[in-house]
């Protein structure tokens, strides 16, 4: 699992426009493409404990503690399909939930 300090959530701000943006440079099914990998490294080698990252510059994917995602966001529980967009660029992040 990738360290948590690797996503300095504190540097960064909460948007709504990542994953609109995402899909308007590479597509919607590669957009969901990533998302989906996202997702499968969670279910092969994460927990309840972690939650997928999905890095937008390189379409990369991590795993990080849950538990730093909710005490940034704020929220109290984390469900599956959940994945953390992250903009290494414009330090910013934004929570999807995969339908």
């Amino acid at each position: 699992m990738s360290n948590s300090s690797l996503f300095n959530l504190d540097e960064c701000s909460l948007s709504n426009d990542l994953w609109p943006d995402f899909i308007n440079k590479i597509g919607f099914i590669k957009a969901k493409l990533a998302v989906r990998q996202s997702l499968d490294l969670q279910s092969m080698q994460g927990s309840n404990l972690t939650i997928p990252v999905l890095i937008l510059e390189t379409c990369g994917t991590a795993l990080i503690k849950a538990n730093s995602v909710k005490t940034y966001i704020g929220l109290s529980y984390l469900d599956q399909g959940m994945v953390l967009i992250f903009s290494s660029k414009i330090k910013a992040i934004q929570l999807l939930r995969d339908n």
